[in-house]
């Protein structure tokens, strides 16, 4: 009665959404205590949301154990189904990993985090692996940085004054002056080169995306392992990544 007497705020929907949210790449099979800790509620509450889910399609269950099932990704359809961007970038990030063999993506920026919501993995033994849909930070990623370049000083501050920066390795840049002095640099060079802030192993280059107006609408990276040196990274396959998204940019102007 309370979550009815709260206004149009239901939080029931809140509770169950985070129930969904605590299946993630490490953390695919989870028992009902493990919800109930990740998720903040009581064990009886995760448990009556869990089997609400797996009667609903959205999750499975054996041995104890719940998991994630395909029809999941029936909730990121609507949202899919409306950016035309995607169906634009993706052939584009296909050919481009086609070509260098490495990990090609795309990114928006929501809040204070990165989306992923388009591209290719490399078909090889090591390489960078994101699932759709995966949301990292802005500050340490370059697609982030990319995106965090094209906002306005206003929205800069208000982003650095609600972000927590968090050193994820020992590569990471936390200090604000130094993460603002970078994103100024990203936005007049017109691209981002990072060594392992985000992930240990894990470098990075990243490009803007602008539709007809100019406006920057995504951002477009390669992702590759320690065995690529940062100079080819920031070389032959920065040129490849901006060939692509100049291509990507002349499709997204065709859009009406």
């Amino acid at each position: 009665m309370s979550e009815v007497a709260e206004g149009p705020y239901v939080h029931a929907l809140e509770r169950g959404l985070a129930v969904l949210r605590c299946f993630h790449d490490d953390r695919d099979q989870l028992t009902i205590s493990d919800v109930a800790r990740e998720a903040g509620m009581d064990r009886a509450v995760a448990r009556r949301f869990l089997h609400t889910l797996v009667a609903l399609g959205y999750l499975g269950t054996v041995n104890s154990r719940f998991y994630v099932r395909p029809r999941v990704l029936e909730l990121a359809r609507p949202y899919l189904d409306s950016v035309t961007n995607v169906d634009v970038i993706q052939p584009h990030l296909e050919q481009l990993t086609k070509e260098v063999g490495e990990t090609s993506m795309a990114f928006v920026l929501d809040g204070h985090e990165i989306v992923f919501v388009a591209g290719v993995q490399a078909k090889r033994l090591v390489s960078v692996h994101v699932v759709l849909g995966t949301r990292v930070p802005a500050y340490c990623s370059p697609p982030g940085r990319v995106l965090l370049g094209s906002l306005s000083p206003d929205q800069l501050d208000d982003y650095f004054r609600h972000v927590e920066l968090v050193q994820r390795t020992p590569h990471t840049v936390t200090s604000e002056n130094a993460l603002r002095e970078e994103i100024k640099k990203v936005a007049e060079q017109g691209y981002s080169l990072v060594d392992q802030e985000l992930e240990s192993q894990l470098r990075t280059v990243a490009v803007p995306i602008r539709d007809r107006g100019g406006k920057i609408v995504a951002a477009a990276s390669i992702g590759t392992t320690l065995d690529v040196a940062m100079e080819h990274l920031g070389g032959e396959l920065l040129s490849k990544l901006t060939t692509a998204a100049t291509e990507m940019e002349r499709d997204l102007a065709l859009i009406r």
